[in-house]
């Protein structure tokens, strides 16, 4: 079985809160305002009592995202997710044939892969829109490169969201947030045009129409990977970056951060004025820009940790503790 992603447990009831509490129908720039009344919410407290329940071995399951071969669910597959309480499921292009059988893969995770008190799956996916989705058959598949305005930005998450939570999916890897420096940038094709300014507008706009689908959006990939043509799947990316230059590519994550987020993902990208040792998927000290300079309370996901940037210098499980050591 494949470790994929590692979410950080200290947000792990408010995270599952996104999907199940009232939160869900308000507008998303009032989310921080109507969370303070959640500690009264009944779920919240039964939640809250589940994490202070669990042992050590079922939070850790929590926090794990994984992959699975094929596009139906084997049994095998289902004692292993059941025996380590695995917290979510991310569906890639090796899991997908049709819609219909997608949905029916997604029912039986829910319905067969939990130990029985266990919390639902978070059923996750790259739906970018252009050259990163995985659902091909969806009728919303605008690329950010073609989005042009906030409206539209909305309009495509919103419609987008609700073909992804039809099926089942509750978690959706996107808005790419990385700000676009040249058409040579490894992210070049996946991120909006525009400058930094341009490209939070764009993406906190994709977040509220995620989030009015009931759909948990992702800002990606922080701290940001323009300025590389370095591929992080292969090698991992160095950028160095002036004080002007950082201001910039953390712009829209701030930005998002400051409209509720709920989830952030880290980039296997080293930055040496943050951190000159490690990524940032690892780094401290770019979880430390979230978590205090930026005062993100929400949950962070790593990207994957089988990826060349993290496997040429680390094995998956020291990456794993590393990554949740930084936070």
């Amino acid at each position: 079985m494949k470790l994929f992603f590692v979410a950080a447990i200290a947000a792990f009831a408010s995270f599952v809160l996104i999907m199940t509490s009232d939160l869900a129908g308000r507008e998303f720039d009032v989310a921080a305002q109507a969370a303070a009344s959640l500690s009264l919410n009944p779920l919240h407290v039964l939640l809250e009592k589940k994490v202070a329940a669990m042992s050590i071995e079922e939070k850790i399951g929590q926090m794990i995202m994984v992959a699975i071969p094929g596009t139906t669910l084997a049994s095998t597959t289902v004692t292993w997710l059941k025996a380590h309480h695995i917290g979510g499921v991310i569906l890639l292009g090796n899991n997908v044939r049709t819609k219909a059988q997608v949905i029916q893969l997604i029912k039986d995770f829910q319905h067969n892969a939990r130990a029985p008190d266990d919390p639902m799956l978070f059923i996750a996916v790259d739906q970018e829109g252009g050259r990163v989705s995985r659902f091909l058959f969806l009728d919303e598949l605008t690329s950010q490169q073609d989005i042009t305005n906030a409206d539209q930005a909305f309009a495509v998450a919103r419609a987008r969201g609700k073909e992804l939570k039809e099926m089942g999916v509750n978690i959706n890897f996107s808005p790419v947030l990385d700000v676009d420096s040249s058409s040579h940038d490894f992210i070049s094709r996946r991120a909006f045009k525009g400058d930094a300014k341009e490209v939070a507008s764009l993406g906190t706009a994709m977040l509220r129409g995620y989030h009015e689908a009931g759909i948990i959006g992702t800002i990606k990939h922080f701290p940001g990977h323009g300025g590389t043509k370095v591929d992080s799947h292969k090698f991992l990316p160095i950028v160095s970056r002036g004080e002007q230059d950082l201001v910039s590519a953390l712009l829209p994550f701030r930005a998002a951060i400051q409209k509720n987020a709920p989830m952030v993902m880290i980039g296997h990208i080293k930055v040496p004025e943050i951190d000159p040792a490690y990524p940032a998927s690892i780094s401290p000290n770019a979880i430390g820009i979230l978590r205090n300079e930026m005062g993100y309370r929400g949950v962070v996901i790593t990207d994957d940790l089988g990826m060349g940037a993290i496997t040429k210098s680390y094995t998956v499980s020291d990456a794993a503790v590393r990554s949740i050591q930084a936070d």
